[in-house]
């Protein structure tokens, strides 16, 4: 894949204290841009808001692990605060909390996790968007197809 301009690369910003998980966020989303990380339970809204301006961040990666409700107050918070902000929930166990905000396995599938920033960056938060939107969303990963040729569903 060729290097791209910082102007047009992909800021992101994991916030979370798991150092492993943090690795592996490098290593996946490394390659999409600019990776930026907060060792700090997401429980604070106004610090992770914060820390995404401070980052310019265009997505928010929350590890809502052990903090589920905490992490919907500030996904909440950032919807109003930034709406175009993206922001994908992790979760290392899928509790009822976790689903409800759409958490994705944290150590599922990689490339789960990379289309699901990539969406998030188009789409901005999850609360600001209708939810026919994202029924009728059909996005794929694209950055594999040549320019020229057509899309196959």
């Amino acid at each position: 894949m060729a290097a791209r301009d910082h102007a047009s690369a992909l800021q992101v910003l994991v916030v979370g204290t798991d150092e492993h998980y943090r690795e592996r966020a490098q290593v996946v989303l490394g390659e999409l841009g600019s990776v930026a990380f907060a060792a700090v339970q997401p429980a604070d809204q106004e610090l992770v808001a914060e820390l995404a301006l401070h980052e310019q961040a265009d997505v928010v990666v929350l590890d809502a692990t052990a903090c589920e409700a905490a992490a919907a107050r500030v996904v909440a918070t950032l919807a109003t605060a930034a709406p175009r902000l993206g922001v994908v929930v992790v979760c290392e166990h899928l509790t009822h909390a976790a689903r409800d905000l759409g958490a994705l396995p944290k150590w599922g599938w990689m490339r789960d996790l990379r289309v699901a920033v990539q969406h998030a960056q188009i789409d901005g938060s999850p609360l600001v968007q209708r939810p026919t939107d994202r029924l009728l969303a059909g996005r794929r990963d694209l950055r594999d197809v040549a320019p020229g040729s057509t899309a196959r569903r």
